[in-house]
């Protein structure tokens, strides 16, 4: 598998490559970007810092009148400094290739998964959302060596992955429906299944509604399953309101999970972003509710963040 994604990688860098080559790094078929950012904690009196860069290349190529070739590599490297500890890593966020046809996309990769559509409704914030679909490896923002079906027919959009990495075999689907123009609703199912590296299989079942209009935004997702054949249920709320080149935002994540209360999720937070050209600027708090676990430093930690961020 891991071959296969090289290759994939190798294929679209040499795509993306030809088009900067030409001159056109944005036309209908190819884009080049990236971005970088830096983003600072204070986490109960400690202090810690991220910077991360990333670059990303996506393209598509007619190859006849029914069939389009799609593809798209982005990658990431991350300096984290946390209590006089320094790390660096760099990974593949996006690495895959595939096909777009009348009767749907289908794509194979290190890419999104099925249900990532749905939990996008809640993951709105730029730091505090986002945190309790991560633990199931089908349900989370992304997964390695993936096979991805995505059609959307009137109000209709339906997705459907497999995740054939032999550490985390699983897969899901996704449905969702546009009931007006302000308003989508959306269902989900994810599972991954036991292997030699995980003992036990989770699951878990979704179920998702946003309103967006005139700068406003609500959405909520709730969740229920199990986490390594732990019971478990979890809640995220979203709401914000963007006026010109600002945002704020509210957001509070839960999640219970019987007998593995080191992964307990329940904070509040607020965000507010100031966005103009290609620049963010944003701070946000974060206060940590009664078996909060999501700060590095174990429970119950309050968090203030500052970021900044430049996309080309």
């Amino acid at each position: 598998m891991n071959n296969i994604n090289k290759a994939l990688s190798l294929t679209l860098t040499a795509l993306v490559s030809t088009a900067a080559i030409a001159d056109d790094k944005n036309t209908n078929e190819f884009s080049f970007g990236g971005r970088v950012e830096a983003q600072g904690f204070l986490t109960d009196s400690f202090y810690s810092d991220e910077f991360t860069a990333r670059l990303h290349g996506q393209g598509k190529y007619q190859l006849n009148d029914a069939i389009t070739a799609v593809g798209k590599l982005e990658l990431e490297s991350e300096l984290l400094t946390s209590l006089s500890n320094t790390s660096f890593s760099d990974y593949t966020r996006y690495a895959y290739a595939g096909v777009e046809t009348a009767y749907g996309t289908l794509t194979y990769g290190t890419q999104d998964n099925a249900v990532t559509y749905l939990t996008d409704f809640t993951d709105m914030a730029e730091v505090y959302s986002g945190y309790t679909n991560s633990n199931i490896i089908a349900s989370d923002d992304r997964a390695e060596s993936t096979l991805l079906y995505s059609v959307g027919k009137g109000d209709f959009k339906f997705n459907a992955s497999a995740n054939f990495d032999d550490n985390e075999k699983g897969g899901g689907v996704m449905l969702a429906y546009q009931l007006r123009p302000d308003v989508e609703v959306s269902a989900g199912y994810a599972t991954t299944e036991a292997t030699e590296f995980l003992s036990d299989s989770s699951e878990v079942y979704m179920l998702g509604a946003r309103y967006i209009k005139d700068g406003l935004l609500l959405s909520g997702l709730v969740q229920k399953g199990t986490l390594f054949d732990d019971d478990f249920n979890a809640v995220d709320a979203f709401a914000s309101y963007g006026f010109g080149e600002n945002t704020v935002s509210l957001s509070y994540n839960y999640l219970s999970a019987d007998a593995r209360e080191n992964i307990d999720i329940n904070f509040l937070a607020v965000e507010y972003g100031r966005y103009f050209g290609g620049v963010a600027l944003y701070t946000g708090y974060k206060v940590a509710l009664s078996s909060d676990t999501s700060a590095a430093l174990g429970k119950n930690a309050d968090e203030f963040m500052l970021g900044a961020r430049y996309e080309f």
